[in-house]
């Protein structure tokens, strides 16, 4: 009920930007121009846009079995607030933002490259934790990217088990956690799979999902996201071109 009661209110009620919070003339966009063009977005053109080879991001997720990894930005303001409001608060307005950005980005990817995964898959949510939130997020922006590119998105996994929310967890925890819980539908998968889910923390969920898919004979998994979190370290030093790069993309 809560979900609709909200889609309903954001229909008959003034929309506001979700940044500045100044009033919008219409809905859909749901930031104005301003807030919009200066939206911190993360710039890995130096790494051929893949943020695997960001040292902040090689620091956090050690190694991975999945190709290449896609963020709009680090896990930081304004996406932080946003996503919470969406998977815990209901927030419907925060989610169309934020299916509005991946799908701004997967369509600014397609127009630079030509190159785009041959399907979309997205990580899977229980039937409990699906009756519980009314929505699997991480399935939408599936969506919203497959649209942009005009890909089939696939029901790739079935999670018959409650996977525990995985905050704070170390990634041998997230690891334990997943183990029995998710498991590959059968049938025939393409060679090329993009996999999206909201943010990229340890990358342990995307690691495992990624295990079963190149089992079955899946070449390359892309992985894309909202956003992926900046490890540091004490003993860090712009020591290579790329760490030096880091100084300048937006924080």
């Amino acid at each position: 009920m809560s979900f609709w009661f909200g889609y309903l209110r954001r229909q008959l009620m003034p929309s506001v930007c979700l940044w500045c919070q100044q009033p919008l003339a219409w809905h859909e966009p749901q930031l104005c121009h301003h807030c919009h063009r200066h939206l911190p977005r993360l710039d890995a053109a130096l790494t051929q846009h893949n943020a695997l080879y960001l040292p902040p991001v090689q620091r956090g997720l050690a190694q991975t079995r999945f190709d290449a990894l896609y963020p709009m930005a680090w896990y930081q303001q304004p996406y932080r607030h946003w996503v919470q409001r969406w998977k815990f608060q209901q927030g419907l307005a925060e989610g169309e933002l934020l299916c509005q950005l991946i799908g701004e980005k997967a369509a600014a990817l397609r127009d630079t490259d030509g190159i785009v995964p041959d399907a979309v898959g997205f990580v899977p949510m229980s039937a409990a934790r699906l009756r519980q939130r009314g929505f699997n997020q991480a399935l939408l922006l599936a969506q919203s990217v497959a649209r942009q590119w005009h890909r089939p998105c696939l029901a790739l996994f079935d999670s018959p088990a409650l996977v525990p929310h995985q905050t704070g967890l170390s990634r041998r925890d997230r690891l334990a956690n997943l183990r029995g819980k998710i498991q590959l539908n059968s049938g025939t998968l393409p060679a090329h799979l993009a996999l999206v889910d909201d943010v990229v923390t340890t990358g342990a969920t995307m690691d495992w999902l990624t295990g079963l898919l190149k089992n079955a004979g899946v070449q390359r998994v892309d992985v894309w996201c909202l956003a992926v979190t900046r490890h540091s370290t004490a003993a860090s030093s712009p020591s290579s071109s790329i760490e030096s790069a880091l100084n300048i993309l937006p924080r």
